[in-house]
């Protein structure tokens, strides 16, 4: 799958950052719940490219447009994002905008939901210095905003700094969505929705889908990974 970002985008210092950002984590993660990155440069002239693996499948939102997964798939596809988030994190990438929509589902030997992560376009690459162990300055700023709000963390909300744990909030949320068919924290606009990411606890799953049953064990690991202090 060929990615280009046509001349207007080009103009735009942020949307360059954004793709050389993807490119350069796809490039350094190799992981086979990834999408991998073949080649990355500039046109003859001037239009960067990026090449990444072509994908055949569906992306989970598509599958959550049916309701709710039962217990066993949701925990398959967690489990495989979970895999993923924990190679990028060791190096150092925190991918800051997971969500459905950039979650593909495909088929791979016989498994209809083999888990491809796409999109690093928001993440934060953490660089260090060619011949040193000294970090590099970082691609983005703190106090300077980036995700999608129904998935973002409190201290991502806020512009503050954010680690791997933003992205396992994110991870809560989503396995919150799969379970019970329902988003968490999703309110009239951004701006209300940020509110709630701040403030309000997660609901609990029978509040929101009194039809689904979630054994105890379940509701305490996605209470867990969407508290609201990261240090929790």
């Amino acid at each position: 799958a060929l990615k280009v970002l046509n001349s207007q985008t080009a103009q735009m210092p942020e949307m360059v950052a954004r793709f050389e950002r993807e490119a350069m984590a796809a490039a350094h993660v190799e992981h086979p719940n990834i999408t991998v990155a073949v080649d990355f440069g500039k046109t003859d002239d001037g239009a960067l490219y990026l090449v990444l693996e072509y994908l055949e499948g569906h992306r989970l939102r598509d599958a959550l447009a049916g309701g709710p997964l039962d217990i066993p798939r949701a925990l398959h596809i967690a489990r495989q994002i979970a895999s993923a988030l924990e190679r990028s994190h060791e190096l150092g990438i925190v991918h800051r905008d997971l969500k459905p929509e950039n979650i593909m589902l495909v088929s791979r030997q016989g498994d209809r939901d083999f888990v491809k992560v796409l999109d690093f376009g928001l993440a934060k690459v953490a660089e260090v210095e060619p011949g040193t162990d000294a970090p590099a300055q970082a691609l983005t700023k703190v106090g300077t905003i980036f995700g999608t709000p129904k998935y973002m963390a409190p201290e991502q909300c806020v512009g503050g700094p954010v680690d791997g744990r933003a992205d396992l909030y994110a991870l809560g949320l989503i396995l919150f969505e799969m379970l019970t068919g329902v988003q968490a924290f999703s309110g009239k606009d951004a701006l209300r929705t940020i509110t709630l990411q701040l403030t309000a606890p997660t609901p609990s799953m029978k509040s929101v889908a009194p039809g689904v049953t979630i054994p105890a064990s379940l509701e305490a690991v996605v209470k867990r990974l969407t508290e609201k202090q990261p240090e929790s």
